[in-house]
Parts: structure tokens; C-alpha cells; sequence
């Protein structure tokens, strides 16, 4: 864990609510893996107290960035932030995926679910992975990244109304696409609305393919101190059943192993 002062490079708007930020963080960069996140400390912001936790969308040279939802004070905060402006960061955090030997993937993303898997993407082309990529979103207006960076990522894009790419629910394709392609030596790694990811959990788990999902929630300290981040394991769990912290045992989990109806939809 660094704690690191990031000068701003870059501020992106994609839509009206969904932004990219690129910060020069040499030292996190180096160390830096796809699945983990970072603590940002808000500054000048009203109301706004603790850091905040984001996903690592990618990694280039001395740079991190970030793709990012505004959803109140603090992400509006960093909406504003101009080049040169300096932030405070801890990072990297959690645990991220594995890809080790991974020949074959499929990721699937639902919205701004669409940061960590990002990273993961470029990652695993860089060993030679053959990635299929499916992210979905609610609507175009919601869609997490511009046309130009879909077409180039050769993602497969979906809205749940049919106003951008395919139409129907992300998992619906992804379920489409299994039934029509080998599955063999298939990984699959998902991250978004938890809906989303116990369906991608059990579609995953009726092929008998193993699944990666990474977890979103609240992170007052980031590092499994205030235990306010815990989520229930089944009793399939090899520790047996209990309480993980997503901060610091994940947020990266497999799939299997979460109850997921006890975490909130």
C-alpha cells in the first residue's frame, strides 16, 4: 500500500454523469493489478469527510485511470478537477483477478461495472488471452463508454431498452453467446449491479465454468479495519461459512462462494 499524491492529467466527460480520470501516479502504477482500487481523499468538497474508493480502469506507463460515476458531493467534487489539480491516494488496494494460464475469457459488465473489467481486458491481452467482452447498461444515455472505445475494444454492447447496441439484459447475451461457442478452458469474470452478477454466477455455474466476480461496497477505511465492507460466504467456502471484507479479501471473489441473497439487490 502507497499512499501518493496524484497531479491530474486528465478529465474526460463520456455522458452527462460518467467521466474518465487520469491521474500520474508512478509509484501506485508500478505495483498496480487489475481488480484492485485506490482511496481518493476528496478535497475541498462540503460534506465530504472520508476517501473515497474507486476501481483501476487501466495502467499507462506513470498514469492510472479511472472511469467514474457522479453519484454525489464527492464524485461531482472530482468532475471539477482540473489539469495540473493534486490528489491524495492510497493505493493499490484489495486483491485482485487472477489470470494466470487463462486461455480463454468472457467479461461481463453493467455499467459503471465496465472500470475494473477495463483493466482486466488489457491485461489479459497482453498474455496472449482471448477475451469476449459483453457490457450492458440500462440506457445509451447510462452507457459507460463512447462508441469510438467499444468499437476498438471489440466489445459486445447492449442496453436493457434497445436504444444502444443490442437490446435486452447483458446476462441475456452472455447466455446467447455460451450456447453458440466452445465453452472449454472458459474463465469468466463479471462486475456491476449485483442482479447482474448472481445471474452471470448461476449461468456460469449451470456450464460448470468458473467465475470471478468483484464486489462494490462501502469503504470507510479501505484496509479491513472498521469491518464495514463484509459480505456472507456459503458454507461451500473453503474457510467455511462467515463474513469476507471486500476491501481487503476481495473485491475480487469467486463467484461460487458468495451468498448472494444476502447482499443487498
Amino acid at each position: 500500500m502507497i499512499q501518493e499524491i496524484g497531479i491530474v492529467r486528465k478529465v474526460k466527460n463520456y455522458r452527462p454523469l460518467i467521466f474518465s480520470l487520469v491521474l500520474e501516479l508512478p509509484a501506485i502504477a508500478h505495483v498496480a493489478r487489475p481488480g484492485q482500487f485506490v482511496h481518493l481523499l476528496v478535497q475541498n468538497a462540503p460534506g465530504v469527510l472520508l476517501r473515497r474508493p474507486f476501481s483501476i480502469s487501466g495502467v499507462c506507463e506513470r498514469q492510472v485511470l479511472f472511469l467514474i460515476r457522479v453519484v454525489g458531493s464527492g464524485t461531482t467534487a472530482l468532475a471539477k478537477l482540473w489539469e495540473g489539480a493534486a490528489v491524495d491516494v492510497i493505493g493499490p488496494l484489495g486483491d485482485g483477478f487472477a489470470m494466470e494460464g487463462v486461455k480463454r475469457a468472457a467479461l461481463v459488465g453493467g455499467g459503471i461495472g465496465a472500470a475494473p473489467l477495463l483493466y482486466l481486458q488489457d491485461e489479459l491481452h497482453k498474455q496472449g488471452t482471448e477475451v469476449h467482452f459483453f457490457l450492458g447498461s440500462k440506457t445509451a444515455d447510462e452507457y459507460p463508454l463512447p462508441p469510438e472505445a467499444v468499437q476498438f475494444r471489440n466489445i459486445v454492447p447492449s442496453t436493457d431498452d434497445g436504444t444502444y447496441g443490442r437490446h435486452g439484459f447483458v446476462t441475456q447475451h452472455f447466455q446467447e453467446w455460451l450456447e453458440n461457442d466452445s465453452r472449454q478452458g472458459l474463465q469468466v469474470y463479471s462486475c456491476g449491479p449485483v442482479g447482474m452478477m448472481e445471474q452471470v454466477a448461476r449461468i456460469s455455474d449451470r456450464y460448470g465454468l468458473p467465475h470471478q466476480a468483484s464486489l462494490e461496497n462501502r469503504m470507510a477505511c479501505g484496509i479491513g479495519v472498521c469491518q464495514g465492507c463484509a459480505v456472507r460466504m456459503k458454507e461451500t467456502h473453503e474457510h467455511g461459512s462467515g463474513f469476507r471484507l471486500v476491501c481487503k479479501d476481495g473485491p475480487v471473489f469467486d463467484a461460487g462462494d458468495i451468498d448472494w441473497s444476502l447482499i443487498p439487490h
